[in-house]
């Protein structure tokens, strides 16, 4: 073995793995950012649900108010309260359905991941064994 080649081979293992290193970084960095975008959309999207849940109860509260305020025979007072109760009800009911919960094909950080397997792919290309040619497949030109 030639020693010259010896720091030449230990400089670029050196390299390659302060290399990696700093590929590793930048994906935790990367993950971190997107978690943290992650939990603000799910952040809003619970809050946007306490608020219509909230309403859906109001609505409910007012309508069986006005029942029983028409029951008791005041039907002047009553039937507003129900029709505001009910109207409280069906706006927070499609806003349940127009606005979901969780945006549909999307998953926690799916972003990092996608990043995190094109990167270990192409590592695994990058320090795939190359083989040999044949020779059976090698022509010679005449």
């Amino acid at each position: 073995m030639n020693p010259s080649s010896s720091p030449g081979i230990a400089a670029l293992a050196r390299e390659a793995a302060m290399g990696l290193g700093h590929l590793l970084g930048q994906h935790v960095k990367v993950a971190q950012l997107e978690l943290t975008a992650d939990l603000h959309a799910m952040g809003r999207r619970a809050y946007l649900f306490a608020v219509l849940a909230t309403l859906i109860a109001l609505g409910y509260g007012l309508a069986m108010a006005g029942l029983a305020v028409v029951i008791g025979g005041y039907p002047a007072v009553g039937y507003p309260l129900v029709i505001i109760g009910l109207a409280h009800m069906l706006g927070a009911g499609i806003g349940l359905l127009v606005a979901p919960l969780r945006p549909r094909g999307s998953q926690l950080m799916d972003d990092s991941q996608a990043a995190m397997n094109s990167s270990l792919a192409a590592l695994d290309q990058a320090t795939a064994p190359t083989a040999p040619p044949t020779p059976g497949k090698i022509h010679a030109h005449g």
